[in-house]
């Protein structure tokens, strides 16, 4: 066993029943705390992937108050009435305050930085940062809020440690699927260590788990409703890797952050739960 194994697997004997405790020892808060951590770990990591000027600490500040925000709002308010500001608010909110930081950001080049190319250059990136972190906003903050609002369904806290089961089953039995068997390779261009091999384990797996548990938890779901809801959400949490794996090529980074030993950062450990929820939230509404 590798010194990273060895890593992961003690993170998570720390982190699961921490999680645990919030998610089925808490009701609605306990998820809505550890939706707004996760939430805001991961935004922290993408302000810091993305933000590359001279006021990078301050947008990331910006950012990650208006996310707090955001997840208050939606604890409070009933989630129909969130959509909007959850959608529109933060891209009006954020061009705004973009828009008034440009003069504070050409006095980095100077006087002569307003009509320079170096001027144009500083707004270019920085107009890039702006639909970098309204991107983020839906990605980082929108994503993990579907977790709270799939805990008000009927069985919410079930089907929130569902998903938290297939989507970290997909993941690890992945990992040995690839490592043992992993011949072909899944999506080079993007992630050039994950196999197709590993990916079918994975989703075997899930389906294999996520079944015993919800026939356990949920007993009122037909088995082929209960496998359809998982093979969508294994499938979703694969794309959810890929996803983060191309955020972190486009960074030029090999982790996104170190908080989580073993495991890199929130984003390298719920990039696939990230995806996951929406698509569980999405599969509810449409077949309950």
């Amino acid at each position: 066993m590798n010194q990273n194994l060895k890593l992961r697997i003690i993170t998570s004997l720390v982190g699961v029943p921490i999680i645990l405790g919030l998610l089925l020892g808490m009701g609605i808060e306990g998820v809505a705390i550890f939706a707004w951590v996760i939430s805001m770990g991961m935004l922290y990591e993408y302000c810091r992937m993305f933000f590359n000027l001279k006021d990078a600490n301050r947008k990331t500040v910006i950012a990650i108050v208006i996310g707090t925000f955001l997840h208050i709002f939606y604890y409070i308010y009933n989630p129909s009435i969130c959509a909007p500001l959850l959608g529109l608010g933060p891209v009006f909110g954020f061009f705004v305050v973009f828009l008034l930081l440009v003069p504070g950001l050409l006095n980095y080049g100077g006087a002569a930085a307003l009509n320079s190319p170096e001027g144009g250059e500083l707004i270019a990136k920085h107009v890039q940062e702006l639909m970098a972190i309204c991107f983020g906003m839906v990605y980082c903050v929108w994503f993990p809020l579907l977790m709270v609002a799939v805990r008000e369904w009927n069985g919410g806290k079930f089907w929130v440690l569902l998903g938290l089961v297939v989507v970290w089953s997909t993941d690890v039995f992945a990992y040995f699927g690839g490592k043992y068997f992993g011949k072909h390779l899944l999506y080079e261009t993007v992630s050039p260590k994950k196999t197709i091999e590993g990916a079918v384990t994975g989703m075997v797996f899930a389906l294999f788990l996520g079944t015993i548990f919800g026939r356990i938890f949920l007993p009122g779901v037909s088995i082929p409703i209960l496998a359809f809801i998982i093979l969508t959400m294994s499938v979703a949490s694969i794309v959810g890797d890929l996803a983060e794996s191309l955020l972190k090529r486009a960074s030029h980074k090999k982790d996104s952050g170190s908080i989580l030993p073993g495991h890199g950062g929130f984003l390298d450990r719920f990039d696939g739960v990230v995806f996951a929820m929406p698509a569980l939230y999405t599969l509810l509404w449409l077949l309950t």
